[in-house]
């Protein structure tokens, strides 16, 4: 695409930077989160809403729009005898947890050139950068070859079972940019295993309640653990640094963490496993409890899923990362959510019979609730290669190579599809010097999206788009 084409498009997007914050800022406002237990199908009002919204927003600007039974919504610009080349975001969110400080979840504001909110990063944001390039390509007339089809879905932040059913029923695009990991982007993506263990023994009545965390995906950052009133147990030995509280359900005993992104866990600290740790320390604890709590402390021990021979690297993609992550209660059963990414050259089921035996060993259930196995695209094939090469023209390093990506993205579920970003950060985990440790970040409190860093990503998203529209 020649300089003259790319300088008019960048110009429309510079010229609607308003627009596109405050129609973010719009979108954002609804509160987007899956219920999956609700009598509105598939995944609740809320996602409906936001679907809703979304379509009527590309109808207003003329594409065509297709509710897929509210699972993917489309929005097409249409351009005869062409393929089809796809912009896939998501627009449900993460719930929106506790500690915001810097306005209400669900209240975006602009506060020092960054727009706060949920989802204005994680993944609204990819949704209205779509929905601007073809309104770019339409009105300035951009002669691109290929349908431009939005697809929004509503389920990827707790199974993906949206874009499953989209392909399931479906053609997809010939090819697909996911525009919710960063820049230059994933040529594949790890496996995923998402699974559940419950002791198959009860606490003792020392205990009434454990729970911790709101998503597979979130490590957390608060895990609570409620002691019966007038329990023997030894709290003196808790670390100085528990919130030890009498109510009247019991002693409220909570550990603190950081909380972070399951695909890096390792950037933050799992409040369960501080939780269980701490516990641990109590010397007249008895042995039963121990042995339900030193299993979850052992899970969590580190990040590479280690205790339950779960852990693995490759030269392909890399590590692998496991972490528990929601703690339920039953009845005095305890239940450990995990997330895991495995590197693409090991083996779901292998993970699943090593764990399995892990479990009965310690006196545990099993329950996979999601199991999907690494893929990668031809690193060395044209596509890629242009992307790789318009990145590379683009920001003037030479020296960042698309990876295999750990972030879960609906890329690992769709064929021919491309996980990229549409925001432009020179170095990642970067925050307002002003936020709290362990805010900021996409599943964090205070999520935030800085505007110019916004509005350059775009305008590197489009220039790849336009280059494989050429060659697709």
């Amino acid at each position: 695409m020649s300089k003259e084409v790319l300088d008019k498009v960048y110009q429309y997007i510079d010229d609607n930077r308003d627009n596109i914050i405050e129609d973010l800022i719009k979108v954002a406002r609804i509160e987007s989160v899956t219920d999956e237990n609700s009598e509105v199908k598939p995944f609740g009002q809320s996602c409906r809403n936001v679907l809703d919204y979304m379509l009527a927003k590309g109808e207003e600007e003329g594409f065509v729009c297709t509710n897929h039974e509210y699972y993917v919504g489309s929005v097409k610009y249409v351009v005869p005898g062409g393929k089809r080349l796809g912009i896939l975001a998501h627009l449900d969110v993460v719930p929106a947890g506790s500690d915001w400080t810097v306005t209400e979840p669900y209240n975006p504001i602009i506060k020092e050139g960054h727009l706060f909110g949920r989802g204005v990063s994680d993944d609204k944001s990819g949704a209205i950068a779509g929905l601007y390039i073809m309104k770019a390509f339409r009105d300035l007339g951009i002669p691109v070859k290929n349908t431009i089809e939005l697809l929004l879905g509503t389920n990827e932040e707790t199974g993906m079972k949206d874009v499953q059913y989209y392909c399931k029923h479906y053609e997809a695009p010939a090819f697909t940019f996911v525009p919710d990991a960063g820049f230059p982007g994933a040529a594949g993506e790890f496996g995923r295993l998402r699974y559940v263990l419950t002791s198959k023994e009860k606490l003792s009545d020392d205990f009434v309640n454990m729970f911790a965390g709101s998503a597979f995906n979130i490590v957390p950052n608060k895990a609570t653990a409620v002691l019966k009133k007038g329990t023997e147990l030894d709290l003196s030995a808790l670390p100085e640094d528990f919130d030890v509280n009498e109510t009247e359900e019991g002693i409220v005993v909570v550990s603190h963490g950081l909380t972070t992104h399951a695909a890096g866990p390792e950037r933050g600290v799992n409040a369960i496993r501080v939780l269980t740790n701490g516990l641990l320390k109590i010397p007249n604890l008895k042995e039963s409890d121990r042995k339900i709590l030193e299993f979850f402390d052992g899970i969590n021990n580190d990040y590479y899923g280690s205790f339950l021979g779960i852990d693995k690297t490759d030269d392909i993609s890399g590590q692998t990362v496991s972490s528990g992550t929601v703690l339920k209660w039953n009845d005095g059963n305890v239940a450990l959510l995990n997330d895991c990414r495995y590197c693409v050259t090991d083996n779901g089921d292998r993970l699943e019979a090593n764990i399995q035996k892990k479990a009965d060993e310690w006196g545990f259930d099993l329950k996979v609730e999601e199991k999907t196995y690494g893929c990668a695209l031809d690193i060395n094939g044209p596509i890629i290669q242009t992307i790789n090469k318009v990145y590379q023209d683009f920001s003037g390093h030479t020296d960042r190579p698309i990876m295999i990506g750990k972030g879960g993205t609906y890329a690992g579920q769709m064929k021919n599809a491309f996980a990229t970003g549409c925001v432009y950060v020179e170095n990642w985990g970067e925050k307002p010097e002003w936020l709290p440790a362990g805010h900021g970040g996409a599943h964090r409190p205070d999520e935030f999206l800085n505007i110019e860093n916004y509005i350059k990503g775009i305008k590197l998203l489009v220039t790849m788009i336009l280059a494989v529209d050429e060659i697709l």
